[in-house]
């Protein structure tokens, strides 16, 4: 009987082990989607099942984001500022420990609707999960590399700021969540001014109509020179929802119509460029 009692036991120990070592090691390929803490769910890895909580604000001791249409070497914090519709890399750069890193981030407005678009640039560290309308950038099989780095197109200027919640893990791999630490934080950027109206003096009197709108609607504007122009219909995101023209338009008032029937109920930037500038209008489709 006692044998019997000491080999019931001893499964049950394994079991325990192996479950424990399951939950901790599950989301070793990529974070579940939701665990930036961020305020759509309220959560990071630091949540029972994944990883030991509170966790912690890194210091620039800990941690360095920077960002750059090119290389990233600019500094992501509140001094920054995005210009609308631009492809920026995001270098994220845990900087202390040794050991298994992982992370998560997501671009959020004031309203907490996405802002902007991540795209992965490098397929075997990164990776994007989705939950519902909402998508994470995040690590891709968790290990001792620890320089991601993943493009993200920011949204229309108008869109205003923009917030970034991050978390990220650093796990001593040894197979349970014992000595494992979580880091969280945010940061805010603002549109850059200039990016918002600075084409308005060469187009101006820009209007939308009707708006709301259902099925289609009209565009004009007076250009008040020649220039080479190219205009586009955004969603929330970032994403060019319909290239509408991209042509030169000489000076002179100037309308079209175009279609938006195919297209589903939101809010849209109708985005009008030339050059580096360019000016912004907000439509609501119905």
């Amino acid at each position: 009987m006692n044998k019997k009692l000491l080999l019931l036991g001893s499964a049950l120990v394994m079991a325990a082990i192996l479950f424990n070592t399951t939950t901790v090691n599950s989301e070793i390929s990529k974070p579940p989607a939701g665990s930036a803490g961020d305020p759509i769910t309220g959560k990071s890895c630091a949540q029972s099942g994944c990883h030991p909580s509170p966790a912690l604000t890194p210091s620039s001791n800990d941690l360095t984001i920077n960002i750059g249409t090119g290389t990233p070497t600019t500094p992501l914090n509140s001094s920054f500022s995005y210009d609308g519709g631009t492809a920026y890399n995001i270098a994220f750069l845990p900087t202390a420990f040794t050991g298994r890193y992982g992370f998560q981030i997501i671009a959020l407005d004031a309203a907490n609707n996405m802002a902007g678009t991540f795209t992965v640039t490098n397929a075997a560290t990164t990776a994007i999960k989705t939950a519902g309308n909402y998508k994470y950038m995040g690590h891709l099989n968790a290990s001792s590399f620890k320089q991601w780095v993943f493009k993200w197109t920011a949204p229309p200027a108008s869109t205003g700021d923009v917030t970034f919640y991050y978390a990220y893990n650093t796990a001593d791999n040894d197979g349970s969540a014992l000595g494992d630490v979580i880091y969280k934080g945010s940061v805010t950027i603002s549109a850059n001014p200039s990016s918002i109206n600075d084409l308005s003096t060469k187009v101006a009197d820009l209007t939308v109509f009707p708006n709301p709108v259902s099925g289609e609607f009209g565009l004009s504007f007076n250009a008040t020179e020649t220039m080479d122009a190219t205009a586009g219909l955004y969603n929330l995101n970032g994403e060019l929802v319909n290239n509408m023209f991209d042509e030169t338009i000489n000076e002179g008032f100037y309308t079209r119509t175009f279609k938006v029937s195919n297209l589903a109920a939101g809010v849209y930037m109708v985005k009008i460029s030339s050059g580096n500038a360019s000016t912004v209008k907000k439509i609501f489709k119905l």
